[in-house]
């Protein structure tokens, strides 16, 4: 059985993905200096009115960006890898412990023709906001290994369609979803909160790799 601390939160961390976190809770004070110090993996779930969901995403700590005298802080955290939450109690430490086992896909195979059919209908997407420039995605600068968790981050998804994705277990299948996505919000591009959707990155931060 493995274990690791436990942050539930409204936002879906993605594998490979970066993301910045105000910390505030003195619980999560405890649990990302722990995780900091040791360098140890901790697990983010995403939380609604209906309960945490089961399907979460590990996450490291890159960097701590800024310490405040109260013990807030500032860091950035990169997902690292999907699990099933088994069950969770704060009895070991400040914070909650969790039960996990892993989460992989089943399906490691990826159709290049589905990656381009994804990233073509992004970049036309791209093109037909004019009211700012979004770059565009070049097929030979990916470079992770999951391309379809990266493009999510940019298509607008809301949360409870990012945790659908989460829990897709093939590639192939995820970027069928996406495109999909795509196709519908096409005809919509002109209104504004489709746009603003797709423009603020959902609060990710940009990739390199991508």
């Amino acid at each position: 059985m493995i274990k690791i601390g436990l942050f539930p939160l409204n936002i879906i961390l993605f594998p490979e993905s970066i993301y910045p976190l105000h910390i505030f809770e003195d619980r999560y004070k405890h649990l990302i200096n722990d995780c900091y110090n040791g360098n140890l993996e901790f697990g983010i779930n995403y939380i609604n009115s209906s309960g945490i969901n089961d399907i979460g995403c590990t996450a490291l700590v890159q960097q701590v960006l800024k310490k405040y005298s109260d013990g807030k802080m500032d860091i950035i955290v990169q997902g690292v890898s999907r699990y099933r939450l088994l069950n969770f109690n704060e009895r070991e430490k400040p914070y909650y412990i969790a039960e996990i086992e892993p989460f992989a896909d089943e399906d490691y195979g990826r159709d290049e023709k589905l990656l381009e059919e994804a990233i073509r209908l992004f970049n036309k997407i791209a093109d037909g906001i004019t009211s700012l420039k979004i770059d565009k995605i070049n097929m030979n600068d990916i470079k992770v290994q999951y391309p379809s968790f990266l493009i999510a981050q940019k298509v607008g998804l809301t949360p409870e369609q990012k945790q659908f994705l989460l829990a897709i277990r093939s590639e192939n299948a995820r970027l069928e979803h996406i495109s999909k996505h795509l196709r519908k919000i096409q005809p919509l591009i002109k209104r504004a909160e489709i746009i603003s959707n797709i423009i603020k990155n959902d609060g990710y931060l940009q990739n390199e790799t991508l």
